[in-house]
């Protein structure tokens, strides 16, 4: 390689790291505080309570729905600093299965302001996005806690690195801890981001898809959109579903289409940089990656054969939104 290429390379790498960090901390550092602010004053075991129930489903104790929250709110790594945080008041130490059915749950339930709005740009009902990886989070969840608990596997102790979760600090310490976690996010993000340029140079990426599309096809998802929802599937929603909005102003795409694509993107989705970072966290492989892929396609399957003899207007009036229904419309007049 060149060294103008290799300097260009960087310039990339450096720059989307940039780019990124800057969206993250603007919603990250706020959400630290009120965390910080939420142990200070005693309200966590209140949150924990109204969520124990939804916890206690998939073998988790109820302080690690602020977890949880933090990544439906904000992004993973708001979640993995929340998990930070709260890890020290825990009674005791999650299990390997217990910290990868969280993750796992993390992966799929994550930034919905951004993520659930893309879909809603794409035609999908905003609360229905919402409802389905919502529910999908849960019910992997203990999908996941029935295999773990059944088979025995994962049930060994984790223990956080100290310097990550260093017990109660003063407001200074904590601080400065926080910048260090940030630091770290940073190197994190430009590793990640470096790894999956690699993979795009050397044509890795192409051979996944090439290895999606009939499984794709299978699933009944159109010829037009396969490369767009293994585009998101390896990149990140926020690709695929961009490229979507863009495709479906230009042409006409079936609501099925969309919605199928959607639905599958947003339960199993970025595979790469994600995931990565997911078991990079201590999550185990086989909840974030292969059971997840299972219940992704299964949940678009069963969509794709209950919904099958739903004709497009009835399809899009109970899954798509106003807006996308009357393009459709216009687009069918147009034909």
């Amino acid at each position: 390689m060149k060294a103008s290429k290799i300097v260009d390379f960087f310039k990339y790498c450096l720059k989307r790291t940039a780019s990124s960090c800057w969206i993250l901390f603007k919603l990250m550092i706020p959400v630290s505080i009120v965390i910080r602010l939420i142990q200070e004053f005693g309200v966590l075991p209140y949150i924990s309570g109204v969520l124990e129930p939804v916890m206690g489903l998939v073998g988790l104790p109820a302080e690690t729905a602020i977890v949880w929250l933090s990544a439906m709110v904000v992004n993973i790594y708001g979640g993995l600093l929340s998990l930070f945080s709260i890890y020290p008041s825990l009674n005791e130490p999650l299990t390997h299965s217990q910290l990868t059915i969280l993750l796992t749950m993390v992966i799929v339930a994550h930034n919905f302001p951004v993520e659930v709005g893309i879909a809603k740009k794409t035609g999908v009902k905003f609360w229905i996005m919402f409802l389905i990886r919502f529910l999908g989070a849960i019910a992997l969840g203990a999908i996941l806690n029935g295999i773990y608990s059944l088979t025995g596997t994962l049930q060994q102790s984790v223990e956080m690195p100290e310097f990550l979760v260093p017990g109660h600090l003063g407001w200074g310490e904590w601080a400065l801890n926080e910048l260090k976690n940030y630091g770290l996010i940073i190197s994190v993000i430009f590793a990640l981001v470096v790894f999956v340029r690699l993979l795009e140079v050397i044509g890795f990426m192409k051979f996944i898809n090439k290895l999606f599309l009939p499984l794709l096809g299978w699933l009944g998802i159109s010829e037009q959109m396969l490369p767009l929802t293994v585009i998101g599937m390896t990149m990140g929603l926020a690709y695929g579903g961009g490229l979507i909005v863009d495709e479906s102003t230009k042409i006409k795409v079936r609501p099925k289409d969309i919605f199928f694509s959607m639905t599958l993107m947003g339960l199993f989705h970025s595979i790469f940089e994600d995931t990565i970072l997911i078991i990079s966290a201590g999550a185990h492989w086989t909840g974030v990656i292969v059971v997840r892929a299972i219940f992704a396609f299964a949940v678009t399957f069963v969509f794709v054969l209950v919904t099958k003899k739903l004709d497009d207007k009835k399809f899009a009036r109970m899954f798509m939104t106003r807006d996308f229904w009357k393009r459709h419309i216009e687009k069918q007049s147009e034909k």
